[in-house]
């Protein structure tokens, strides 16, 4: 059995790790706190594992976002009519948003859900109006010629600015909960690194290298937790890239696995939007 990612073997194996990490994290909201609607006593191990856990599986969700979008766009000439590229997106993440954002409304008025959470996001699923914003930006940019013939300084710029509109807005009041706009500021980052690594891609890192910067994007991730800042800190941001870039690295290149049908059945059914 060949996995729909048969040529990138190791994207299935960090999409695969990456959807797991979500639902350990999912598996642990009950004694952490994180549900309010929940009642439950708070478990301080399972508080400070849950929040590197979380932000090491979405942010390299939204990282292979980044990555294929480059490879497609860069490498292989696939996105390039911007109509056609928003409504395939639109079909893909939009749709299903809406579709299962209304069920939840109507199904669920336990968790006080409402009608306008629609347009703010609704639950988890505020994940794919984020991303879905995330490639109209890159879209845009690649309109302006930005993206492809940019230099490396350019492009240092363009990523730069990202993590300024993150830290402008966690300065500011924080309110900007219209369109999953805050969740999509939050990850924009880690979705231009992986479209840049796509992009800048070489086949001669050090392996000691790769391995120093997982370890202290690991490190410094469950230092943050450990000493209390809050889940949304913009400080999670720069470790967990790293984890994601590092992982990605050392899985492709150095990392050799046995494709069962176990790891194409995950692979296949964990959130097929990319």
């Amino acid at each position: 059995m060949k996995c729909e990612s048969d040529k990138m073997q190791y994207i299935s194996v960090l999409r695969v790790g990456s959807m797991l990490l979500i639902v350990l994290f999912h598996s642990m909201c009950f004694y952490t706190g994180n549900w309010w609607y929940l009642c439950a006593d708070v478990v301080p191990f399972w508080k400070v594992i849950s929040t590197p856990t979380v932000k090491i599986g979405l942010t390299t969700f939204v990282f292979i976002s980044g990555f294929l979008y480059g490879y497609m766009y860069l490498k292989r000439g696939k996105y390039r009519n911007p109509k056609t590229f928003l409504a395939k997106k639109s079909r893909r993440l939009l749709v299903p948003y809406f579709f299962w954002g209304i069920l939840m409304i109507i199904t669920m008025p336990a968790v006080h859900i409402s009608w306008i959470n629609l347009f703010t996001g609704v639950a988890h699923l505020w994940f794919l109006m984020a991303l879905f914003e995330m490639f109209v930006i890159m879209m845009l940019l690649n309109c302006l010629g930005i993206n492809e013939s940019s230099s490396k300084y350019v492009d240092f710029i363009v990523l730069l600015f990202s993590f300024v509109l993150l830290y402008v807005w966690k300065s500011s009041s924080g309110h900007q909960y219209a369109m999953a706009i805050k969740e999509m500021l939050y990850y924009l980052p880690a979705f231009l690194v992986g479209f840049y690594y796509a992009k800048y891609r070489r086949d001669d890192e050090s392996k000691v290298v790769v391995a120093s910067l997982f370890m202290v994007g690991i490190i410094v991730l469950f230092a943050y937790s450990l000493f209390g800042y809050p889940d949304d800190s913009a400080l999670y941001r720069v470790p967990a890239i790293l984890v994601s870039l590092s992982a990605m690295i050392w899985v492709s290149r150095y990392v050799s696995f046995y494709q069962s049908n176990v790891l194409c059945n995950l692979d296949n059914n964990s959130m097929g939007i990319y």
